[in-house]
């Protein structure tokens, strides 16, 4: 990082559902701008919610992850409160990725 360059912060966020699964989904136009901005000499910084091979995964969930075929699988799943509107809907709503706090 150089201090006469813009940085820019570019985040994939979670997914907040009822189901989400990994079928090889990626942020393409996020991406694609990130890509565009470094050429235009940009400092880039990223963080990909959704990863499903974050560092601080515990091995359980990392064993998951690469048992998943040809790039898919399961992502990290927190069960949250459903929002308001979606009470009366008898299914667990979820935060799909990693923890907030990593």
């Amino acid at each position: 990082m150089t201090p006469d360059h813009p940085h820019i912060l570019l985040i994939n966020p979670w997914i907040h559902d009822f189901a989400a699964y990994d079928y090889w989904s990626k942020p393409m136009g996020l991406l694609l701008l990130a890509a565009r901005l470094r050429q235009l000499n940009y400092d880039i910084s990223y963080i990909d919610c959704l990863d499903r091979f974050h560092p601080k995964m515990d091995s359980e969930a990392v064993r998951k992850a690469t048992r998943a075929r040809h790039g898919r699988g399961p992502y990290l799943k927190t069960v949250i409160s459903n929002p308001p509107g979606l009470e009366h809907i008898p299914r667990r709503f979820s935060r799909y990725g990693i923890r907030p706090s990593w």
